[in-house]
């Protein structure tokens, strides 16, 4: 009991300032936060690994000692632009503990069977579960058709997909490529050099 208590007085007491600019420092913005009242706790946030590692993660919690400071903070600050940047400043949601630890609804996906088991499955068990995909395979297979076409010549599916193959192999024997040959730009051409004595 005593527990719920602290955390709901400490709901009004802390906010989340987000939206920071990254070349804020904690200095500036723990002076920027003391001029709504005293201060509790600060904790602004970096990145610990990865190339942003140091610098900020563009938010920070603070939590005051009475929760009038914390509404003169809400009041004032946000939409306040500090270095280019409107500030966004929310009342902070704590986290219940006792809802990550409450047990989760099980989810089955009849496709992939009864989902996660205690322990291993009979052969019995094993068997009806093959014959019973089977069965699903061949009551959907009925709809399609195997059967190769009679009519026309069969074509490779991946010329199906191959655009413009015919209008290349056109182009390349109708047209004759000139050899590559580079013109200089500068005052002389490669044969035209004086020749060294």
């Amino acid at each position: 009991m005593a527990s719920t208590s602290t955390a709901s007085t400490t709901d009004d007491r802390r906010i989340w300032v987000g939206n920071l600019d990254p070349r804020l420092s904690e200095f500036h913005l723990l002076k920027v936060m003391q001029k709504c009242g005293e201060i509790e706790k600060f904790d602004m946030l970096f990145h610990k690994g990865g190339p942003l590692q140091g610098q900020s993660r563009g938010y920070a919690f603070v939590t005051f000692t009475k929760s009038s400071s914390a509404m003169v903070a809400l009041e004032k600050l946000n939409g306040h632009v500090i270095l280019n940047r409107p500030i966004a400043v929310r009342l902070a949601k704590n986290i219940n503990y006792d809802e990550f630890e409450r047990p989760k609804p099980k989810i089955e996906i009849p496709a992939l069977g009864t989902g996660k088991r205690e322990g291993k499955i009979t052969r019995e068990e094993a068997i009806k579960a093959i014959e019973q995909k089977l069965k699903a395979i061949e009551s959907q297979g009925d709809d399609i058709d195997f059967s190769q076409p009679t009519a026309g010549p069969v074509i490779p599916l991946i010329q199906k997909y191959q655009f413009n193959k015919d209008r290349d192999a056109k182009t390349a024997t109708t047209t004759q490529r000139r050899p590559y040959h580079k013109t200089s730009s500068g005052p002389y051409s490669r044969h035209q050099r004086p020749k060294r004595r």
